[in-house]
């Protein structure tokens, strides 16, 4: 219901956001920095985390619709910032790009981290359905997909592993959850709600 203004502020969001702070750290910050690395720095300062925004929204009652909102906008603008550093990183590191590369290098590294997020859910999902409600193997399915996902993309096919987690957790959520059954659903969501806690926390303490 909320994808495409999560779509609009993840993707060309992030994109604008990346040239905005860009244009000022280029001309603001004493370093002498060149164009490509003021937008490397764009590029990460771009993400965006919603922990702080969303539980000041739920003090003051804001609608449900508006915190999906932020939150999966936050989730996908993580992936499109990765996808914004490794191409100027790229140019960074002395490679150039023309027009038509950068648009093949993007293609490759966003697109095909969504492929391959979806195969992977695809996969995940027959499988699930094999399994009889074993709450106990789901979830280590569940768990052991995302960290082979990950490797996969980054050291195989080399392109965006956090993009491609992204989406097979997006599939989960959709699709590869009607595979699971009773408790075995509420144990999943209640799993992966305490790993994204304790990863937020160490983040933050870090």
């Amino acid at each position: 219901r909320c994808m495409t203004q999560m779509v609009l502020l993840a993707f060309p969001g992030v994109v604008i956001s990346t040239f905005f702070l860009g244009i000022p750290i280029h001309y603001l910050f004493p370093y002498d920095w060149d164009w490509k690395i003021s937008f490397l720095l764009g590029g990460l300062l771009s993400a965006t985390d919603p922990v702080a925004v969303v539980s000041l929204l739920k003090e003051l009652g804001a609608s449900k619709k508006l915190n999906t909102i932020i939150e999966g906008e936050s989730l996908m603008n993580d992936g499109t910032a990765i996808v914004v550093y490794r191409l100027f990183f790229q140019m960074v590191a002395g490679r150039t790009f023309n027009a038509a590369e950068v648009i093949q290098f993007l293609s490759k590294v966003a697109f095909g981290a969504v492929a391959l997020g979806l195969a992977f859910g695809i996969v995940s999902f027959w499988w699930l359905g094999v399994i009889f409600n074993d709450t106990v193997i789901e979830i280590t399915l569940t768990l052991t997909v995302s960290y082979i996902a990950y490797f996969t993309a980054e050291g195989a096919i080399e392109v965006s592993g956090v993009l491609t987690v992204m989406t097979l957790g997006i599939f989960y959520a959709a699709v590869a959850k009607m595979a699971m059954k009773g408790e075995s659903q509420k144990s999943l969501h209640h799993f992966w709600e305490m790993v994204a806690y304790i990863a937020n926390t160490m983040i933050f303490i870090l």
